[in-house]
Order: structure tokens, then sequence, then C-alpha cells
């Protein structure tokens, strides 16, 4: 082996053992998707790649492109751009061949371009992910697919969650004659990525998530509960309205297959579609609304408030101290009628004894006494 074919083997093993990098798996994937997909011969002139945060991405996201919005994996998204002249070259291959030498029209996207991009879109990511050889790369690219398209660079930013991202820019050749086209790709940075951890790639080790994605777990909402006659159940037809308890919507039930309640929500809908949200509970009021509709609030009430000497939270007036005197006997003074017994005239009865006793002093009958015991009369305290 001659030394040039040393040089020459040396740096293909150097190649093989860094492997295919994101960029490059970006630049094999769009153009073998273009061709296989519109018949499209496009050329990767330019690939860029940057780490940015999500306040620096407003400036590649300009408003003379095309944005798409793009569905990851674990409720992550992403971003896609498309430039005037690669949407119109798309567009003119699919409906009409091939690719005139027209300028475009500066004219507002709509969701019809953005459709007719996501199969190259959807195709380019697919085959990124399958020919990347990093195990860190792989997890970047893969599980991303068409969304939507996005109204503009603050829906879309308002969209994304993510605080870091990795963003590739690829600079296209096509047509005839030489058209030029860019393509923005943004995508979340990997987790494990970002705290220096590599993914492992064990792909004999035993996949935890796919077993539990094929689990199936059933929970029904249960806004609340209700008797009815059975006469009236089978009167029910389509159409018929059931009354439900009130204030029940912000106590609805989560339960599973068992019957057994699950966790507690509140009933409501996002993006047009049925939603709960969970852990949400009603606060109950301490005491009625006031004159301008508020009530108190619940929670640890002050120690005072269960103080018989408080009124409407108020401390009573303390009475005035007076100096200490040395104490001295208290003596009482005598009362004939005790001279006859000696002892309380009551002491000796029972209370029932007691009280018919004192109901005759008093003037009044048992029927009255009753009567006064099951009377539910308001109290004025003054």
């Amino acid at each position: 082996m001659s030394p040039l074919q040393r040089k020459m083997a040396a740096g293909r093993d150097a190649a093989e053992s860094i492997g295919r990098s994101a960029a490059a798996a970006l630049r094999l994937a769009i153009a073998r998707a273009a061709d296989d997909l519109f018949d499209l011969a496009l050329v990767v002139i330019g690939v860029s790649q940057a780490r940015v945060t999500q306040d620096e991405l407003a400036p590649h996201l300009p408003q003379d492109r095309l944005l798409v919005m793009l569905d990851g994996p674990e409720g992550q998204f992403g971003i896609l751009t498309l430039d005037r002249m690669l949407l119109t070259a798309l567009i003119q291959q699919q409906t009409m061949g091939q690719i005139s030498g027209m300028v475009p029209d500066d004219r507002p996207f709509t969701s019809t371009d953005a459709s007719l991009a996501a199969p190259l879109v959807d195709e380019m990511l697919t085959r990124a992910a399958d020919l990347a050889d990093k195990p860190i790369d792989i997890q970047c690219l893969s599980g991303f697919r068409f969304g939507a398209r996005a109204e503009d660079a603050r829906s879309a930013m308002l969209s994304i969650e993510a605080e870091r991202f990795r963003l590739f820019e690829l600079t296209l050749e096509f047509g005839s004659e030489g058209q030029q086209g860019v393509l923005t790709l943004v995508l979340p940075e990997p987790i494990k990525a970002a705290t220096g951890q590599e993914v492992e790639a064990d792909s004999t080790a035993p996949k935890l998530g796919a077993a539990i994605e094929m689990a199936r777990a059933d929970l029904t909402a249960v806004i609340c509960t209700m008797r009815v006659s059975l006469s009236d159940l089978s009167a029910m037809a389509p159409g018929d309205v059931l009354p439900l308890v009130k204030d029940h919507l912000d106590r609805t039930e989560l339960v599973g297959i068992t019957g057994q309640p699950v966790a507690v929500g509140r009933l409501g809908q996002i993006g047009g579609l049925r939603a709960l949200r969970l852990n949400e509970t009603k606060l109950r009021m301490t005491r009625a609304p006031d004159q301008s509709g508020f009530a108190a609030d619940i929670g640890a009430q002050p120690s005072v408030a269960n103080d018989p000497d408080v009124l409407e939270g108020e401390l009573a007036p303390s009475p005035p101290t007076t100096p200490d005197v040395p104490s001295k006997p208290v003596t009482r003074p005598h009362r004939p009628e005790e001279d006859e017994d000696g002892d309380d005239p009551f002491s000796n009865m029972s209370a029932e004894e007691a009280a018919l006793e004192i109901s005759a002093l008093a003037g009044l009958s048992p029927d009255d006494i009753d009567a006064e015991d099951n009377s539910d009369l308001p109290m004025t305290i003054g």
C-alpha cells in the first residue's frame, strides 16, 4: 500500500469512527426525499447548525417564510420554515411537473401551501433519524412530524416550551436555472444532552416504554350521580335533558374501570375539545357573602376566632385593673329561710323533679314546657 493509500484509508477510518452527524443526515435525507416523492432534483449546497435558547429564536423566524409546527415525542414541538422560493418550487413540481423561472408572488401563505410541503417534511425527518449515527442525534431527530401551519412567529414561539434548541439551516439549489431556497429546522435539545449525558444506544435492551404504550387505561369522568325511577329511565330517548346538580362541574370525579375514584378535577374545554383539569377543588365559604359579594377565604383562621371574649372579630375590652389588696374572709348575710332545712331545697331532687318544681313556681304546665322545647325561635344576642 502506497503512502497516499494509507492516508486515504486513515481518513476513512476516522470518518467512520466519528459517524454521520445530524447535519449530514439532513443533507442526504432531504435530497433523497425530494427525488423519491416529487422527482425533484435538489442539492444541498450549504448546511449550518447552532444551539440557541428560546430568547434567541426570533431572528431565525422571519415573517416572509412559511412557518410549520412539528409535533414531537412527549408533547414537544419543533418549528420548520420554508422561504418563498423553495415553497414555490415544491408547488410547481407537484402541480405542473416542472419548475419555472418565474419570480414567486408576494402573497400570504395558506394552509394549502403547508399541506403541499407536508410530505417532504415528514419524509425528510424520518430518513434523517435513520441516517444519523450518533445516539444523541438520533434522539434529537426521532419522532417529529408535520403538525400545522403557524400564523406568525409569535404564535409559534408561544407553542414551544423547551429552553434550548438545535437549529439547522439548509441552503438548497434546484431547477434548471439554479434557483436557491432556504429551509430552517428548529428542534428541542435532547434532555440528556443538556446535562452532558450520552444516550445509551443498546438496541438489545428491553424497551419499557414500548410495553407501557401497549397498556390500556380507560378513565371515565363522572359529573354527578342521580337517582331516577325505572319508568323514567325506560322513557328516556335521545335528546332528553337531565338536570344536573348545581356546582358539580368543578367536582368531576375521574374513575377507573373498577369504578374506584382516581382523582377529582374541573370540567372545561381547551382548543374546542372537552378537558379535565385535575386537582382542582372548590373553595368553601366560611360565611355568607357581604353586600359587596365577597366571602371569607378558607384556611387557617386566627386563634382569637374561637375566644368567647371576641365579638365580631374584635377583642372585648378588658376590665380595669385595680391594685392588689390583701384578701379578707367573705361573710354572707344570714337568710332566715335557711334556718328551716339548712340545705338547698333542690339538692335532694332529681333533674326532672327540679324542672317540674321550677315550672310550677313559674306558673307553667308540663305541656307548655314541651312546646317550648320543640320551638325553634331565633335568638338575639344583646
